[in-house]
């Protein structure tokens, strides 16, 4: 596929030769007689008896000239996902395959009068939309303003959304509709006061709310002992209230793995954490994975299972590895893609 900008007399345009005669196929029939919200309009020529697309560009600029010119802020992340969004949604209606639409800075353009993206759609291409935009978004993260603390939340957010598997487009629309400014935080970088513990079905789940209150999570000394030496330790997960990407409100920190997880026989115990309503301990942050990594008490010790999560499970900084039994000591800070968990052991 071959693309270029020509530029008449009054028109500007992105041309795409796609190295096939598409122009009897149906979805290029819908785009010829359609004008499609969200899409760059388009004409097909034959030069030489080659067909070329040519889309019209005027009054725009490519999002990779745009990012060159400024840094991306929380307005214009919002708006490029909406967009997408919108882009995908009418194109259902014309029967467009959401796999033929180019994410590509390159390829995407955005509106200067009316404020608003565009994409360019080649019929019949046999793309890869979750993986294009997985990587689009990557390239967004690039670009984005991080002194802009909405805009660094929202594209973290999102790129949790799309590289846990199996999305759909309706989920990054209801993301859309429900995040708002400083309800969570990027937790490498951006810090939240509070968190709130409540029992639903035998779970543990920190969940989100709108109280400010302020609070300091208390944090036991940690003994210096192992991890499993003393069969009657209690496991504790102290988790550090400034990693917590969700504001709540309770002042305790404190998980007891025992009286969340289930018993899988004598002197066995696992506890699952992810944010899946399913879960042991439910954390509901976009990045942490549906299913993102299991606790095990086998005999006494305490073991740590990442379940291939998207973003990872670390123990003292270091990332461990997927579906792999780690052996867990007394002081370990774990951290679930951000969310920092210092371990301690108490005697019952």
């Amino acid at each position: 596929m071959k693309k270029h900008i020509y530029h008449d007399s009054k028109m500007s345009y992105l041309v795409i030769e796609p190295g096939t005669d598409i122009g009897a196929s149906l979805s290029m029939n819908m785009m010829k007689n359609n004008q499609i919200q969200c899409l760059l309009d388009m004409e097909c020529r034959y030069i030489d008896n080659s067909l070329a697309l040519y889309y019209s560009i005027q009054g725009m600029q490519s999002l990779k000239e745009y990012i060159g010119e400024y840094s991306i802020s929380y307005n214009t992340a919002k708006q490029l996902y909406m967009d997408i969004v919108q882009a995908v949604l009418n194109g259902e209606e014309f029967f467009l395959n959401e796999d033929s639409y180019l994410m590509d800075l390159e390829y995407i353009f955005w509106d200067k009068k009316n404020k608003n993206v565009k994409f360019c759609c080649v019929p019949e291409l046999q793309g890869d939309f979750q993986e294009n935009i997985k990587k689009l978004t990557e390239n967004i993260i690039e670009y984005i303003n991080h002194d802009d603390k909405s805009a660094a939340e929202f594209i973290y957010g999102i790129y949790g959304l799309i590289t846990d598997g199996g999305f759909i487009i309706q989920d990054v629309k209801a993301y859309i509709k429900g995040f708002k400014p400083g309800a969570i935080s990027h937790t490498l970088q951006n810090k939240q006061d509070n968190i709130v513990e409540k029992k639903d079905g035998g779970n543990c789940v920190y969940g989100c709310n709108d109280s400010k209150t302020s609070s300091a999570v208390h944090q036991d000394s940690v003994p210096e002992n192992r991890a499993g030496q003393d069969k009657k330790n209690k496991y504790i997960l102290c988790i550090d209230k400034d990693s917590i990407p969700f504001r709540t409100d309770e002042k305790s920190g404190e998980v007891c793995l025992e009286d969340i997880g289930l018993m899988t026989g004598e002197n066995q115990l696992e506890a699952s954490i992810g944010r899946n309503r399913d879960c042991n301990l439910i954390l509901p942050a976009c990045y942490i994975s549906r299913h993102h990594a299991v606790f095990y008490i086998e005999d006494g010790k305490l073991y740590i299972e990442d379940s291939n999560s998207s973003n990872g499970t670390f123990i003292n900084g270091e990332r461990i590895p997927a579906n792999v039994k780690i052996l867990c000591n007394a002081a370990d800070v774990i951290s679930f893609a951000g969310i920092l968990c210092r371990l301690s052991c108490q005697k019952q």
